[in-house]
């Protein structure tokens, strides 16, 4: 039997007189809270899928260092969406691990705004941008011994922000699982 209908039985009952009507709030409030919550994480996985983060992350910017268009404007989108106040979390330990994510996400979009560019003489169908393609012999740059230093450390952040981003979204990802429990 559920707590749900162990709670309306006591209530109904009167069993306990105030005892019900407290736990048939307080049963209340929470389903409110998880309503609320689950719509939160509906609209924005609309946004940004698990699929389509581990697509942008792994294959696209831990693999050969690019992304496209779409998959910057996916991760810019799902961070606008958690800064607007109606969009937060109301569960405390899911919000927690949320502003993780959040925060990850933003380090990880602002330092491929800052160091992805088109390669010169890109074709104009080609809407990919690469980390730093001036200081990578493989996109057509013409860099210094100095540069692709420097190339290989912008690569070793990226591999950092990255990794910590995920990290963060399977942390996020079963904060939803334990205290939603509907996923």
């Amino acid at each position: 039997m559920s707590i749900e209908i162990i709670i309306s039985l006591i209530a109904a009952l009167g069993v306990g007189g105030i005892l019900g009507a407290l736990l048939n709030r307080r049963f209340e409030q929470q389903k409110q809270i998880n309503d609320h919550d689950m719509k939160i994480f509906t609209q924005s996985n609309e946004i940004l899928t698990e699929q389509k983060l581990h697509d942008i992350t792994e294959f696209h910017l831990s693999g050969d260092h690019s992304i496209n268009d779409d998959g910057f404007s996916a991760l810019t989108k799902w961070c606008g969406f958690f800064e607007q106040t109606g969009n937060q979390y109301l569960d405390k330990r899911i919000n927690k691990e949320n502003q993780k994510l959040v925060n990850s996400s933003f380090q990880l979009t602002d330092f491929i705004a800052r160091n992805f560019f088109t390669i010169k003489g890109q074709n104009p169908h080609n809407k990919n941008k690469y980390l730093k393609p001036d200081w990578n012999l493989d996109r057509g740059g013409n860099p210094t011994p100095e540069k692709e230093a420097k190339y290989d450390e912008y690569a070793n952040k990226l591999e950092i922000l990255t990794r910590e981003t995920l990290k963060c979204y399977a942390e996020y990802r079963l904060s939803i699982k334990q205290y939603l429990r509907q996923l």
